[in-house]
């Protein structure tokens, strides 16, 4: 049963084959452990890197000799398939080392958009970070608060997280005038409730830009924010995520 103080029921992670993604699973798996919820993995064959291995004219570099030779459908598929294998049983074994629920599944589509279709009520998105920020403080988890729908769950996540993970909890609150502010902090307040001690900075804009640098300043080991930032626009999510050096964790 999922954690009640988060309402998280399943942590969504998309793979594709990426060098690094052991660890991610087990970054993932930890995210479960510590909310009580199932893991799901999604194995996402990049539907652009499948069509682009049959065209004649594409050429890849070999990762050991070093040498191009022209790409091949049959032999893309192959390797996918053999890294899904891989995925599946680092997911296993991550899962089986802290008794968590799991599932995995091998689907075809733009990673990105085909792991934000699978999401559904009560889900948290895992976009792993590509960079790290080395520092001897605890990296504090940042949770945007813009007043939506899911803010309120979505501060409840970020809380827990860093209550488990003994990290300070930073809350953006985004106004552009003094006044919504002020009801905000208010808001934020309430979904906090007593004895929870948290941070409120007041953030004035809210595209990737603007959002990106505000957290990196932070140094932040994650930022947690509302499934609905994006609005439907997945290139406005992936600006976001390409300017970040922290992980990215969606509430939906």
């Amino acid at each position: 049963m999922s954690d009640p103080a988060s309402g998280i029921r399943r942590i969504l992670l998309a793979l594709s084959g990426a060098g690094d993604e052991l660890a991610w699973i087990d970054a993932a798996a930890d995210l479960a452990a510590a909310l009580e919820a199932e893991l799901s993995a999604l194995f996402v064959e990049d539907i652009d890197l499948l069509r682009a291995s049959r065209l004649p004219s594409m050429w890849e570099m070999g990762r050991h000799s070093a040498q191009l030779r022209q790409m091949q459908a049959d032999n893309t598929v192959r390797l996918l398939r053999a890294a899904a294998r891989r995925s599946e049983q680092a997911l296993h074994r991550a899962a089986e080392a802290r008794r968590l629920r799991y599932s995995f599944r091998i689907l075809q589509g733009k990673p990105l958009d085909t792991l934000l279709a699978q999401a559904g009520s009560l889900d948290l998105v895992l976009l792993v970070r590509r960079a790290t920020v080395v520092t001897a403080q605890p990296r504090p988890l940042v949770v945007l608060f813009d007043g939506s729908m899911t803010a309120a769950a979505t501060l409840a996540v970020g809380l827990r997280l860093a209550r488990t993970s003994g990290r300070p909890c930073l809350v953006l609150v985004l106004a552009a005038d003094v006044e919504t502010y002020r009801e905000r902090v208010q808001q934020a307040g309430w979904a906090v409730g007593g004895g929870a001690e948290v941070s409120m900075q007041r953030l004035f804009d809210a595209d990737p830009a603007a959002l990106a640098i505000a957290v990196n300043r932070l140094r932040a080991a994650a930022l947690v924010l509302p499934a609905d930032y994006a609005e439907g626009d997945l290139a406005r999510l992936d600006a976001l995520r390409s300017r970040l050096r922290c992980d990215l964790l969606l509430v939906t």
